[in-house]
């Protein structure tokens, strides 16, 4: 029997967690509000969970044929495919409510209007599912172009030529990756939260709070991180992923930034800051019911641009939180590596009580750029 590539695993393990958590969060309420589950409602939860997961498998398998093409094209086909699936979903959602309504003698228009809602739900889930493929498509994209990388360097002698196509290539690619790094536990946490929103028919919440990530993944997922931005972009990027960890987190979150007015102009890498705060909130809120304050601070050093990213969690509470992989960090290093060489830094020091990291790199204002360029 053959077997599966890691991707396709992925992509099952998704599929089978997301419909699941789903599932279970559309059970829950009816059994505490009657304290019963009766069968035809058990048997209209499972239509819901097959075809999910065959709906799944369907965007999986669009998302494989898509990743090499140009970020546009999959942008286009990717929602077309999310819409298509939502909408098979909506009218299995519909014929099976419609026969249990129908069984129950309810109004069939009742329950039309109903599956309408669930089909704009079912158009975020899997929305978020889409974007989760994208990254896993994006990650094997990177590990093909490393053996790629890997076999022209093996034969440099022979092959120079080729050699420095795949090189380029591997390193269009990384950039790539790094633009599609979301932490998949933030599309995760994100959909749990709308959902206990919904549930406690706090409804304006969630349609803020799923504003707010639909804004942050247009930001992440269709910026290009060759292009630099100004520091007062950035800061509205990570200010509108940090009112999404606010939603889990509450009060346990205090955001402190300190950015002089005169260095919102300053020009920096997007997204350059994001590993570092998502870092902060794993490793010191996430951990700890008490406070943690997370504080971003810039500062001009002459020609110089220093930034501060530092919290005051405990280090004992972030000891017990699974280790990540520490790509966050290397990519920082590569890219200002690449950008700026020896000028380009980024230092990161555990303290007594919480983490700081500094980034040091050369900028100008905006309107000096400009000026430059012209």
């Amino acid at each position: 029997m053959r077997r599966l590539s890691g991707d396709t695993r992925q992509a099952a393990w998704l599929g089978f967690s997301v419909w699941t958590l789903s599932c279970g969060l559309f059970v829950l309420p009816t059994y505490f509000s009657t304290g019963a589950l009766p069968a035809r409602f058990l048997e209209h939860v499972a239509v819901l969970y097959v075809v999910g997961i065959a709906l799944t498998t369907l965007i999986h398998l669009a998302a494989v044929r898509v990743r090499q093409r140009p970020l546009a094209a999959r942008l286009v086909v990717m929602t077309g495919v999310v819409v298509m699936a939502s909408a098979l979903l909506g009218v299995a959602d519909f014929a099976a409510t419609w026969w249990l309504r129908i069984a129950a003698r309810e109004d069939p228009f009742a329950t039309l209007a109903r599956t309408l809602n669930n089909t704009v739900g079912f158009i975020w889930l899997y929305g978020l599912i889409a974007a989760i493929l994208v990254i896993i498509q994006a990650s094997r994209t990177v590990r093909e172009r490393e053996r790629e990388l890997a076999d022209a360097r093996a034969a440099e002698s022979e092959a120079r030529e080729l050699a420095a196509r795949a090189e380029v290539r591997a390193s269009a690619a990384r950039l790539a990756a790094l633009k599609y790094q979301l932490n998949p536990h933030l599309l995760f946490n994100a959909l749990n939260a709308a959902s206990s929103l919904v549930i406690n028919q706090r409804n304006d919440d969630a349609e803020a709070m799923l504003a707010k990530l639909t804004a942050f993944l247009r930001a992440t997922l269709v910026g290009d991180l060759q292009n630099q931005v100004t520091v007062g972009q950035e800061l509205s990027t990570i200010e509108t992923y940090l009112d999404i960890e606010a939603v889990r987190f509450g009060e346990r979150l205090r955001v402190v930034v300190d950015c002089p007015p005169e260095l919102e102009d300053r020009r920096m890498p997007g997204f350059l800051l994001q590993p570092l705060v998502e870092n902060a909130v794993k490793y010191a809120v996430a951990p700890t019911r008490c406070t943690v304050t997370l504080r971003i601070a810039f500062a001009a050093d002459g020609n110089d641009l220093v930034i501060t990213v530092d919290d005051d969690g405990d280090p004992a509470k972030a000891a017990t939180v699974v280790p990540g992989t520490g790509v966050g960090l290397a990519n920082i290093r590569e890219r200002l590596d690449a950008l700026y060489g020896a000028r380009g830094s980024l230092q990161v020091e555990s303290r007594p009580q919480g983490f700081r990291a500094i980034v040091r790199l050369p900028s100008i204002p905006a309107a000096a750029a400009s000026a430059e360029a012209a």
